[in-house]
């Protein structure tokens, strides 16, 4: 039920817009037009106005976007293999925290160059007061197009975020434990900015941002040796590299350099991507990396 002061508030904010009109009336139409908005208003029970408040909270969005990269690594590393690459997702969310999407990359010397189809469905809340709170917690499938990759079919995917009420500055945790024919984990922290550059058109919400994000990315999963052959690497060396990533550390740091046009629902996105990959035991120091990005994304609102 709605308190009565609660109520008293409401009631003060509808009248409010007439007063002008009202003051430049005789008392007599005073009276009759406050008398007849105080009976509409009356009119309205404790129980409605919590209905049209909670509809005002509901949603129901589909969000869909592909993201073009002009050169493909792995943790940051030089695969030696140039290729550029594609991703893609579309995701259905609504206001009752529930999620559900698919999401896929294409790759343009991997044969079959349709490499991976990752569906997801989980639930999320956000709560806080001083700052906004987002955690999710999902599971996802891992499909390859090749079959013989199936080391990780499956994850469960946790994720926290936390941000100003205004999402101008934030951070984020995502850890996956993942499993199917052999198990690992993954996990990233990340600090990002969403800083406003300049107005397109404030009236319609347009806009130009800078959004930096720096992520760390930590891992350990097992190896399959038996898809290492014809290679020519002795035993020992093989057992190093499987101890390697199987020891939970620092995989690679990411600097993303975006900037964003926003378009209401519509965004585009043009950025610059350094990566700075951590090197194994067993390893010189590797080679930094860079890749330039090309975003499209649209939200499209179902209610």
């Amino acid at each position: 039920m709605v308190k009565p002061m609660k109520t008293k508030l409401l009631l003060l904010l509808v009248i409010l817009p007439f007063c002008h009109q009202i003051y430049s009336q005789d008392n007599q139409d005073i009276n009759d037009e406050m008398d007849e908005i105080i009976d509409n208003i009356i009119a309205i029970d404790d129980e409605d106005l919590l209905d049209i408040l909670d509809d005002l909270n509901k949603y129901q969005i589909l969000f869909a976007s592909v993201d073009f990269s002009d050169k493909t690594y792995f943790l940051g590393r030089d695969i030696g293999i140039d290729q550029y690459n594609i991703a893609t997702q579309l995701m259905y969310e609504n206001s009752n925290g529930i999620f559900i999407g698919i999401s896929g990359n294409y790759y343009s010397k991997f044969n079959p160059n349709w490499d991976l189809t990752v569906i997801s469905a989980g639930y999320g809340k956000s709560f806080g007061k001083l700052a906004s709170i987002r955690a999710e917690l999902g599971y996802s499938r891992y499909i390859f197009s090749n079959s013989s990759s199936n080391d990780f079919e499956n994850s469960i995917d946790l994720s926290v975020d936390i941000s100003t009420k205004d999402g101008s500055f934030g951070s984020s945790i995502n850890t996956s434990y993942l499993f199917g024919g052999k198990t690992g984990w993954q996990s990233s922290v990340s600090v990002y900015g969403d800083i406003k550059l300049f107005d397109l058109n404030s009236a319609k919400g347009s806009k130009v941002t800078f959004g930096p994000d720096i992520s760390f990315i930590f891992g350990s999963e097992n190896i399959d040796t038996s898809r290492i052959d014809n290679l020519g690497i002795d035993i020992p060396f093989i057992n190093r590299i499987v101890e390697s990533f199987e020891t939970f550390s620092l995989r690679n740091i990411q600097l993303q350099l975006p900037i964003t046009l926003e378009f209401n629902d519509l965004h585009i996105e043009a950025g610059y991507n350094i990566s700075f990959p951590k090197a194994f035991e067993f390893e010189n120091e590797i080679d930094n990396t860079s890749f330039f990005n090309l975003g499209l994304s649209y939200i499209f609102d179902l209610k």
